[in-house]
């Protein structure tokens, strides 16, 4: 009786589960609040105005949102917020819709602010706003009705500096005013007080928003009376001088030399380069230096010639069976001919390829007019190395900015590769 009772306890629970379990999913609907939100906050107002002169304004300046923003956002509101001029710490607060903004010890009387509001904003649903908004607003006195732009290009890597930290010091009296480089290395600095400038860009690598060393960096020293632009050309400012880091053989005639620094756009020219077969320093004749886009266009040109070369040559051993086996050359190539005629080039697709070809930019068009930077040197010998040998390599050589540095590396050449005898 006791075990037909446990049993009887048992299939009330098992169906007592099922009956919990069926309950579960007849309940089961779509979660409530309607359909998923994609869309990123909007930005409902600002106060003040941008334009507003505000004599002795002291309150807080806000960013007004159409719902909850993340408050970690851009791993911190903060470096969402460039503010200037400004030379002490910036309060950025978050108030669930609004965003507030105030210099730590306030405002300072008759000057013309900027805030610009960076891409990256978010809500609770991480859908990010992905534009900027820029206010300029005066605690005294007129807006300058000035326009300051240009672009920035990183030289080292050939490419538009996106994102680079634009600033431009009001000398003497060093109020800076800083924006950031679009998606093209373009920038755009208005309503800032005419005068002469300290106009600077950095490729801040780290977003700390400050010019860190080896960061790429150009500036200049400009006079803004109502609308000016500028280049700037980034490339890291090093006074010590390029030094070899690595060499290599590439054929038997020809050595790669691998610098630390980027090497000026002329250096081909300009570098020493001496080598020497060790162990009795006897001095190997250097016949050419080059960059990388002249070692480039002599590849090609070799390769070039090579396959003719190659070509030539099947095309005399075709000749050759041909005789041996009683077939007219002059046939083979006419057959060849007509076949190359039957079945003429499609060109419908590189027309296609042609029409669809992006604009050029502006930074890429600049790019053209100035030589590409690289720290990469081929050096071509006169006379084939040696397996097995050693070779000390010794460069003076400059870099963008004109420091000088000498350096030397050796070079040891593999053994000869020994046939299996087996």
């Amino acid at each position: 009786m006791a075990g037909a009772a446990r049993s009887t306890r048992r299939q009330a629970a098992c169906l007592g589960l099922l009956a919990a379990a069926w309950v579960g999913c007849a309940t089961i609907q779509d979660p409530p609040g309607g359909p998923p939100d994609f869309a990123p906050p909007i930005l409902l107002s600002v106060t003040p105005d941008s334009g507003s002169v505000l004599d002795g304004f002291d309150d807080d300046l806000e960013f007004q949102f159409d719902e909850v923003i993340d408050e970690r956002s851009g791993n911190g509101l903060d470096k969402l917020i460039l503010l200037s001029p400004v030379t002490e710490e910036v309060n950025v607060s978050w108030k669930r819709t609004r965003i507030t903004v105030k210099p730590k010890r306030g405002w300072r009387p008759s000057v013309v602010y900027h805030v610009t509001l960076l891409r990256g904003i978010a809500d609770l649903r991480n859908n990010r706003l992905d534009s900027t908004r820029t206010i300029v607003f005066s605690t005294g006195g007129p807006i300058p009705d000035t326009r300051l732009t240009g672009a920035v290009v990183n030289w080292e890597a050939g490419q538009a500096a996106i994102g680079a930290l634009v600033e431009a010091t009001l000398l003497p009296d060093s109020l800076t005013y800083r924006v950031e480089a679009d998606s093209v290395g373009d920038f755009v600095l208005a309503a800032i007080p005419p005068g002469t400038y300290l106009l600077s860009a950095t490729v801040d690598g780290n977003d700390n928003r400050l010019r860190d060393a080896r960061e790429p960096f150009d500036s200049v020293t400009v006079q803004l009376d109502s609308t000016l632009d500028h280049v700037l050309w980034a490339f890291a400012q090093d006074t010590s001088g390029p030094h070899m880091r690595e060499v290599s053989d590439l054929d038997s005639l020809t050595l790669r030399l691998a610098f630390t620094q980027m090497l000026g756009p002329d250096e081909a020219a300009q570098t020493e380069i001496q080598v020497f077969s060790m162990p009795d320093t006897i001095p190997v004749s250097v016949s050419a230096v080059w960059v990388q886009e002249v070692y480039d266009s002599v590849r090609t040109i070799e390769t070039a010639i090579a396959d003719s070369i190659r070509a030539a040559e099947a095309a005399a051993a075709d000749s050759a069976r041909a005789d041996s086996l009683g077939i007219e050359v002059d046939s083979l190539v006419a057959d060849s001919a007509a076949a190359e005629i039957a079945a003429p080039a499609d060109t419908s697709v590189s027309t296609a390829a042609d029409s669809l070809a992006p604009e050029i930019s502006r930074v890429d068009s600049l790019l053209t007019e100035r030589p590409k930077l690289s720290a990469i040197l081929y050096v071509r010998l006169e006379s084939n190395m040696i397996p097995g040998s050693r070779y000390l390599v010794m460069a003076v050589a400059t870099n963008v900015l004109g420091a000088v540095a000498e350096s030397q590396r050796l070079l040891t050449l593999p053994e000869p590769a020994v046939a299996d005898s087996t």
